[in-house]
């Protein structure tokens, strides 16, 4: 892909080509400060005109069973196409559903589609439409509208974009998006004709692509698939998404009202093809940054609290510490090499420093214990990951320098019982960083850590601006993925990832592995290929991973199904990827303030 293009598809996600890629901004210098630093607002209509924050008819009453989730980030858009891959879901997965879904434990489900099938090439996919499915308005819904769907997730026209690089295994995917956006309209309509897309009749879609792949249901659980309202669409193209009434959608759910940024309602869509969800009314409540968000739950304003900080931890009594949930989350944490610089370049060199590395020190001091150590990439509770199996070398500061000493870098006065480290051989170290509190902690850690097992200086360079010459030789950063697959963690590495480039990695084997696994149309055999992939990956220490992130959530007792399927794909709200239609509440068991209407 043409380098003019990433920083297109970049600043369609609002935060660089890694953000596109689902990654999480630490501050940083790499390839990634070609354009701006992450956490820049991405270019979406957020606001929408006072006019458009209108309110339905009136909740029905009396509602019975009331669930309340206290969060700590309003979602920007409710677009499916356009919504970038972060808080946006976690609201979009209750109102639609793809032709797939993925259920608390990674596993594929029937969700628009009641089955699919692989061709013995591997090069189409067949979803046979539930025969029964509607919009929450009682409308059907056809393959027809799936089609179109993802035609508008490609389409170069409409900025930003769901990232299209999830869409590229689709035949001709990559030509619809790499389009002029300015081209004319008839010759965007004919690439998007071409797309290997189509509607055999009203129930039956056949997805073409470019090559053979085994594991594109997963991708089809995506947000890209949600069939949003083409008339709604049609009626407001850039707002439709702020009324309640624009969102006709198949899940178990129909947005009921909005009251931006404070307040997300919701009500049971009745015409959903389980059938009607058990909970009268489901309210998202939004505390920014998690301000007030513990104290709301100790006044029983919310059931769930989602997303507590460390000081909110901290401050929990025995009563709420019996009330509290820590799944792990699929976050992890990485300090990626740049290859292309020395002494990087060096696999000892990195292996070395992967051991010197304090990881329960740096959960414990820079992430308040909000974490927990690992030494893997593929992080717990995705399909194929490997938590009980050793990654990169875990902590262990003596043979840290022992490496080092044997790998050329050892002082004059070293000796077999008192090995020392010639920090000239070694040469300056330069962590070079976006300046922020919360990144001068990251990086003066490193600093002391590298420098307390070594005996060697690290220069640390904070930088209130990016640009393009700024290459620092080791950056913090985070990836949580897009779909809970192996696939999705393992492809940032390949030789063509935007990503693995920008960091000088590039691995031939483990590419090849990775297309066997991906090619591979039986489930099993294909795991295994991902985690021999894996494997091999990590034998390069192409960085030192870290940690993994948790979802720490407290939950009300009277509160039925959110605690057992809290699972370590929730980034949201604990229980988010669960059976939300069985989620109930025992009225025999709420407090006085819990609502009556």
């Amino acid at each position: 892909m043409p380098a003019g293009k990433m920083i297109r598809l970049c600043k369609l996600s609002g935060a660089q080509v890694f953000c596109a890629l689902r990654f999480v901004w630490l501050g940083c210098i790499s390839f990634a400060l070609l354009l701006t630093a992450c956490g820049a607002p991405a270019p979406v209509p957020s606001v929408p005109p006072a006019p458009l924050r209108v309110f339905p008819t009136p909740i029905p009453t009396p509602a019975a069973r009331v669930l309340r989730i206290g969060l700590t980030r309003y979602p920007d858009v409710l677009d499916p196409q356009r919504a970038p891959l972060g808080s946006e879901a976690h609201v979009l997965r209750l109102l639609y559903e793809g032709l797939t879904i993925l259920d608390a434990r990674g596993n594929v489900l029937g969700g628009a589609a009641e089955r699919w099938t692989l061709s013995a090439d591997g090069l189409q996919m067949t979803f046979y439409l539930r025969a029964d499915l509607q919009r929450s308005d009682g409308t059907p819904v056809t393959a027809r509208e799936i089609v179109s769907a993802l035609q508008r997730a490609l389409d170069p026209r409409l900025e930003p974009r769901t990232n299209p690089l999830l869409l590229y295994d689709i035949k001709g995917a990559a030509q619809v998006d790499q389009l002029n956006p300015l081209a004319r309209p008839e010759e965007v309509s004919k690439v998007l004709n071409n797309l290997g897309v189509r509607a055999v009749d009203d129930r039956t879609l056949v997805v073409t692509f470019q090559k053979p792949i085994g594991y594109w249901h997963y991708v089809a659980a995506t947000m890209a698939l949600f069939p949003a309202d083409s008339t709604s669409i049609a009626r407001d193209p850039d707002y439709w998404w702020a009324r309640p009434e624009g969102h006709k959608g198949t899940g178990a759910f129909r947005l009921h009202s909005i009251v931006l940024h404070q307040r997300i309602v919701l009500v049971p869509n009745a015409n959903y093809w389980r059938g009607q969800p058990k909970l009268d009314r489901l309210e998202l409540v939004y505390f920014p940054g998690g301000a007030g968000l513990l104290e709301a739950y100790r006044r029983g304003e919310i059931d769930v609290a989602s997303g507590l900080s460390a000081n909110d931890v901290h401050a929990l009594d025995a009563t709420l510490q019996s009330e509290l949930v820590r799944p792990p989350t699929p976050l992890v944490y990485a300090l990626v090499f740049q290859r292309a610089q020395k002494p990087f370049d060096n696999k000892n060199v990195r292996l070395a420093f992967a051991q010197a590395f304090d990881r329960e020190g740096w959960v414990r001091e820079v992430f308040q214990g909000m974490g927990t150590a690992y030494t893997r990439w593929i992080p717990p509770g995705i399909p194929g990951a490997q938590p009980a199996v050793p990654g990169v070398p875990a902590f262990d500061p003596h043979a840290a320098v022992r490496t080092l000493v044997n790998s050329g870098y050892a002082a004059r006065d070293s000796t077999a019982e008192n090995p020392r480290v010639d920090c000239a051989k070694l040469g300056e170290i330069k962590l070079t960083y976006l300046d922020s509190p919360v990144h001068q902690t990251q990086y003066q850690f490193l600093a002391a850590n590298f420098t307390r097992v070594f005996g060697c200086p690290i220069t640390l360079e904070p930088v209130t601006q990016v640009t393009t010459k700024i290459r620092t030789p080791l950056a913090v950063h985070a990836y949580r993925h897009a779909y809970p697959h192996p696939r999705d963690w393992l492809a940032l590495w390949t030789c063509t990832s935007a990503f693995a480039t920008s960091f000088g990695y590039c691995n031939k084997e483990f590419d090849a592995l990775l297309a066997r696994a991906d090619q591979e149309r039986d489930e099993s055999r294909a795991l295994a290929l991902y985690q021999q992939a894996e494997t091999r990956l990590l034998q390069d220490v192409p960085a030192v991973f870290t940690h993994y992130g948790e979802m720490v959530s407290l939950i009300k007792p009277y509160v039925r199904g959110v605690r057992e399927h809290a699972s370590a794909l929730d980034t949201e709200w604990a229980g988010e990827w669960g059976a939300v239609w069985l989620y109930d509440v025992d009225l025999t068991r709420v407090p006085p303030s819990y609502p009556r209407q």
